[in-house]
């Protein structure tokens, strides 16, 4: 029974990481990944969301095109993150589909008590895209580690 649950889990953890990124993830650091869906065009999210992110000041803007937003955050303690927004326009409304994931650079960082999920969330609240028509937010803590434990300040 025993050895059927862990090949059980390992199944669930192996598809997860097909799921997020293709392929098996780097599970030795701190991640997450979330997913909003706007009735805003994709313009409008990549400028609201390159806006905030110029306005905080513990982000530095990266790589932008129309359909990705590169940056890098680092936090009050030095630890710095990875975060990524990528937009896909939808069909319905012309709305928005937007993924974003924030990876911690450090190895020890596995359990990052809802960091990375702040990371991306700040960045959506504070550029009010929250308030955006239609807005939907999906993760949880397969896909974001810690997000239950999050409690983040803007």
């Amino acid at each position: 029974m025993a050895v059927r649950t862990l090949v059980v889990a390992c199944a669930l953890f192996l598809g997860t990481c097909v799921v997020i990124n293709g392929g098996p993830t780097e599970t030795t650091h701190a991640y997450c990944k979330i997913v909003w869906l706007l009735g805003l065009s994709c313009d409008r999210v990549n400028m609201a969301i390159v806006t905030q992110i110029k306005a905080m000041g513990s982000y530095k803007l990266g790589s932008v095109t129309p359909s990705l937003v590169q940056a890098n955050h680092t936090s009050a303690v030095g630890q710095i993150e990875s975060v990524n927004f990528t937009m896909i326009p939808t069909a319905m409304s012309m709305g928005c589909h937007v993924e974003g994931t924030s990876v911690s650079a450090f190895w020890f960082s596995l359990f990052d008590n809802g960091t990375n999920y702040c990371n991306l969330r700040n960045v959506i609240q504070g550029s009010g895209l929250t308030k955006a028509p239609g807005f939907v937010e999906f993760t949880n803590e397969w896909l974001c580690l810690g997000v239950g434990l999050s409690a983040c300040k803007s």
